[in-house]
């Protein structure tokens, strides 16, 4: 008899183990679900956009420049062949500048944007927006770290220089 009562107090202790140990598991996992919150029309956190580096991080810019009529020009690379559906906005301050986006030519990830010419060591908020959705594509701020300016071009015509020492016979 005592034998009995052995056994059957071991497996009211395993039964009890077993109810602790999957209790205190489902209500990890309720804690859990109930923390993440709601989840329609949830979204990835949105890329950061920086300098392009040796990371191949993209989207990123690639370098600034000066185009001939005081335009400045921000040369973006993105991470996969797309067509200039978005635009980059700048902002300074208050103020917020669009740049318009192209393709370019021989090079499926890599745009330039045009716009106004904007200072050297400010810190900058940029975006890329979406033109369809008017949705940030990727964000980041950071200072134009210098530009290149654009030189002239300048053409010079063949011109006919006579041999000295040949004399028509």
């Amino acid at each position: 008899m005592n034998r009995n009562r052995w056994i059957v107090g071991l497996v009211i202790l395993a039964v009890f183990l077993i109810l602790i140990v999957t209790g205190s598991a489902s209500l990890s996992l309720l804690r859990k679900w109930n923390s993440r919150g709601a989840q329609v029309h949830a979204r990835e956190p949105l890329p950061s956009l920086r300098y392009c580096s040796s990371e191949q991080n993209r989207p990123c810019i690639l370098s600034f420049t000066v185009d001939a009529r005081e335009n400045m020009v921000v040369n973006v690379l993105t991470d996969r062949a797309a067509s200039p559906d978005f635009y980059l906005k700048i902002g300074q301050a208050e103020s917020e500048s669009i740049y318009q986006c192209q393709k370019v030519q021989g090079f499926s990830t890599s745009f330039y944007c045009t716009g106004e010419k904007m200072p050297l060591g400010d810190v900058l908020q940029f975006r890329i927006v979406s033109k369809k959705a008017d949705l940030t594509l990727a964000e980041g701020s950071f200072p134009i770290i210098g530009m290149a300016v654009a030189t002239p071009e300048v053409y010079a015509t063949p011109t006919f220089i006579p041999a000295f020492n040949h004399r028509p016979k």
